[in-house]
């Protein structure tokens, strides 16, 4: 391959507009400096600096986020996070966002809502738009926080579902975390729900861990013909990892592949491989690697190259999982960034590709895909 045709697919990625199909909201201010260094970990809780800062995104915060606040690349720990506080969290995190050149975010809402900026601020610091992703979990906690029985939730569920689906560009389930991906295949029946619920109810436990419950949310997302996104893999310190394992969920992606809905395999790290092969074989999966890209940093090129083994190129997308830190925002497009021009300028070289075929490839990842999956309505950047 010829440097110029390297370069033409660099260039053409790093001004690719990106739609973050998959990201959480960010911590509001004021900020303190210990809750910032939690929430660029998927640790509950970091001891000092160089738990963050050394490491694989430690260094990719200090490439590419000490740029963004007028430092020189791998400014030191110390200096970073004086910069971010002299410009304050408005400006901080306006950069931030700004310069990962994501023009859509899809935005999954469920997790501590509370302690978050309003997904309206966020757009305008990013200078970007968002939509929601409506999680299932989450909605009927709230369905059930209110209800006098069991009957009574499946009332407020219903009404809870129907407006969701008014705002929802799509949904998501963390059964993973809940009860494991082992969900039994068939759509649970109206007796077997009702069940569920009179027993949620009279457990009086505030967090569904019900799998029927689960089940019949999913369920119903699909029927809808909508998108519903799954937690795979690498997560959350309260998460078996055991659980987590995509092939688990085959049985039950068999099952649906005729619900009507498209099913997104969310991260899926270390379970790449696996999760390709899923996508591969049923035409209603995809999935992307978002939250383990920007986490491993340099070696994102390896994460990446996976996802192509065996997913059909139509059905990868890209994400950052970002939650709290707008800095995990820009080292995940920045990653992703880094890493697709490193595997499709090799296909270039060593494998022949044309490199007009290699950018479109890219730009399928890029938010093509997202386009198509979510609806042109919703995500064009």
């Amino acid at each position: 391959m010829t440097a110029n045709a390297r370069e033409r697919v660099a260039e053409a990625i790093e001004q690719m507009p990106l739609v973050d199909h998959h990201v959480h909201g960010m911590l509001a201010d004021p900020l303190a400096e210990a809750d910032l260094l939690d929430a660029m970990v998927q640790a509950s809780h970091v001891e000092d600096r160089a738990a963050v800062f050394d490491s694989q995104f430690g260094f990719a915060v200090r490439r590419w986020c000490a740029p963004a606040l007028g430092l020189e690349p791998f400014a030191d720990a110390a200096e970073y996070l004086a910069a971010r506080s002299e410009l304050g969290f408005d400006e901080a995190t306006s950069r931030l966002l700004r310069a990962s050149g994501i023009t859509t975010y899809l935005i999954d809402g469920g997790h501590a809502p509370e302690r978050l900026v309003p997904d309206e601020r966020m757009m305008r610091l990013a200078d970007a738009r968002s939509h929601p992703i409506v999680r299932l979990e989450t909605l009927a906690e709230g369905a059930m926080s209110g209800a006098s029985s069991g009957a009574d939730f499946l009332d407020r569920l219903e009404g809870a579902l129907t407006a969701a689906s008014e705002r929802a560009v799509g949904y998501k389930t963390v059964a993973a975390y809940r009860t494991g991906l082992a969900l039994e295949p068939a759509r649970p029946t109206a007796a077997e729900v009702g069940g569920a619920a009179d027993a949620w109810f009279a457990a009086g436990d505030p967090r569904l861990t019900d799998a029927t419950v689960i089940r019949h949310l999913a369920w119903w997302a699909l029927e809808q013909g909508s998108v519903l996104q799954v937690h795979v893999g690498f997560g959350d310190g309260d998460l078996r990892l055991d659980r987590a394992d995509p092939f688990l969920l085959q049985p039950f992606l068999a099952a649906t592949q005729h619900a009507g809905g498209r099913v997104v395999l969310l991260h899926c790290y270390p379970f790449v491989r696996e999760a390709g092969m899923l996508a591969h074989l049923y035409p209603h999966v995809h999935l992307d690697a978002g939250l383990a890209l920007g986490q491993v940093g340099a070696n994102a090129d390896v994460v990446l190259r996976e996802t192509l083994d065996l997913t059909p190129f139509s059905k990868l997308l890209f994400s950052t999982d970002a939650w709290g830190a707008p800095e995990r925002v820009l080292v995940g497009a920045a990653a992703w960034r880094n890493a697709a021009t490193d595997v499709l300028a090799d296909y270039v070289d060593r494998h022949g590709w044309p490199a007009d075929e290699a950018i479109r490839i890219a730009e399928l990842m890029a938010w093509r895909n997202a386009e198509a999956l979510y609806g042109r309505h919703f995500v064009t950047p």
